[in-house]
C-alpha cells in the first residue's frame, strides 16, 4: 500500500460518496430517540473489529455480556478481551492526559491535525493522510483507528464522535501498490452506511417492540424495561433492576412479560443468574430457553396493538451519560484484578499484549 497521491479527479468520486455517506448518518443521529442504544451496540462492534485489526479475535456478543455485569465464564483468550475493555475506556474517555490516557489516539489525532493544516484538504482527504502517517511512523493500529470518530467531530462532519467510523474497513480494503486514499475513503463511505442502517434498523425494531406492549402509561415500568433492553442487547435482572430502581422480582417479572410479548428472550436455562437478550440478538447468542409457561397459556402475542401510543419515539429511559458508562466500565475492570493478577497483569495496563 502506497500513499502515492492520484489525480485530483480520481479522488472526487470516492470522496463525493464518502462524505455523502457520513453526511447521511450524521444527520440520522441528530434527534433519534434510540441514539444512547445504538452508541452502545456500535461502541461493542467498533472495539471488537478494531481488536481483530490487531489480530486479537473478540466476540462481541461475549463482549456485551460482560458490559451487562452478567456472570459469565472465563474466557481462554483473556488478553484480548482486556484489550477491547481498554479500548473501550479510550473511546469513552477524553482526549488529552490522565490516568488512563491512550497512548496512541491522541499521536494519530496531531498527525490527521497536521495533515488538515499543511494540506487544507478536505477533512477526510486529511483524516486518511494522517492516519497513514501515523501507521508509517510506527504508532499502532487501534490509536489511529480510535482517532477517526474523534477527528471527524472535531471538523464539524458529525455532531458527536460515531464509533463506527473508525478506518477498519480501510486496512480490510488496503491492498499492496493500491491507493491508501481511495481504499480509506471506501472504507469510510461503507462504515458510514451500514452504521445508518443499523440505527434505522433499530429504531423500526424498538417502535415494533413499542406496539406490542401497548398503550400503556409514559412512565410505565415496562415501557422502560424495552428501552433498557433496546440499549443493552444483554440483560439480567440485577443489572434492569439496577436501572429501573426496583425489586430484582420486580425486574424478573418484567424480563418474563417481555419474553411472553417477544422482545426478549430468555438465553438461561436455570433458576439463578438468568440472562435475557434483546429479540434481535437471539439467533446470534446461541440457544434459547423455552418459553416459560406464562407465555405458553397465555396463548399467540399480537405483533401490534390496536392503538399505538400516543408518545410512540419518546425514550422514557434516562440515556446513560458518557461519564456513568465509563465508571461503570471501570468498575467492571476492577472486580477483574484478581484474575489479571493471575496472568502477572496489573489493574493499569492496556491490554494489548
Amino acid at each position: 500500500m502506497s500513499l502515492r497521491l492520484p489525480e485530483p479527479l480520481l479522488l472526487l468520486g470516492p470522496l463525493e460518496q464518502a462524505a455523502k455517506a457520513v453526511g447521511r448518518l450524521a444527520q440520522a443521529t441528530t434527534g433519534s430517540p434510540v441514539l444512547a442504544a445504538w452508541l452502545h451496540r456500535s461502541r461493542v462492534e467498533a472495539v471488537a473489529e478494531i481488536a481483530d485489526s490487531q489480530g486479537r479475535r473478540v466476540d462481541p456478543n461475549r463482549l456485551r455480556t460482560l458490559l451487562a455485569q452478567v456472570p459469565t465464564r472465563a474466557l481462554r483468550d483473556w488478553g484480548a478481551t482486556m484489550l477491547a475493555l481498554d479500548l473501550m475506556r479510550q473511546m469513552l474517555s477524553d482526549p488529552g492526559p490522565s490516568a488512563f490516557a491512550p497512548t496512541g489516539m491522541d499521536g494519530a489525532l496531531a498527525r490527521m491535525e497536521e495533515a488538515h493544516a499543511r494540506a487544507g484538504s478536505a477533512a477526510l482527504i486529511a483524516c486518511g493522510l494522517g492516519f497513514f502517517a501515523h501507521l508509517e511512523a510506527g504508532g499502532d493500529r487501534s490509536g489511529a483507528c480510535l482517532a477517526v470518530s474523534r477527528f471527524l467531530t472535531a471538523q464539524g462532519m458529525t455532531p458527536l464522535p460515531l464509533p463506527c467510523l473508525n478506518g477498519v474497513a480501510a486496512i480490510r480494503r488496503a491492498e499492496p501498490g493500491g491507493n491508501w486514499l481511495v481504499a480509506f475513503l471506501d472504507g469510510i463511505a461503507r462504515q458510514a452506511e451500514e452504521g445508518e442502517d443499523s440505527l434505522v434498523a433499530l429504531l423500526h425494531r424498538w417502535r415494533g417492540w413499542r406496539r406490542r406492549v401497548g398503550d400503556r402509561r409514559s412512565d410505565a415500568r415496562i415501557r422502560r424495561a424495552v428501552d433498557a433492553v433496546a440499549a443493552e442487547g444483554v440483560i439480567g435482572p440485577a443489572r434492569l433492576a439496577a436501572r429501573l430502581r426496583c425489586a430484582t422480582s420486580a425486574a424478573t417479572d418484567l424480563l418474563e412479560e417481555l419474553q411472553r410479548l417477544e422482545i426478549a428472550v430468555e438465553i438461561t436455562r436455570r433458576r439463578t443468574h438468568r440472562v435475557f437478550v434483546a429479540e434481535d440478538s437471539a439467533a446470534m447468542l446461541g440457544e434459547v430457553a423455552p418459553r416459560s409457561a406464562t407465555g405458553i397459556a397465555g396463548g399467540p402475542v399480537p405483533r401490534t396493538a390496536p392503538t399505538a401510543p400516543a408518545e410512540l419515539d419518546r425514550w422514557v429511559e434516562p440515556a446513560e451519560g458518557v461519564e456513568d458508562a465509563l465508571a461503570n466500565l471501570e468498575r467492571i475492570l476492577k472486580r477483574q484484578d484478581p484474575l489479571l493478577a493471575r496472568y502477572g497483569r496489573s489493574a493499569g495496563a492496556s491490554g494489548e499484549g
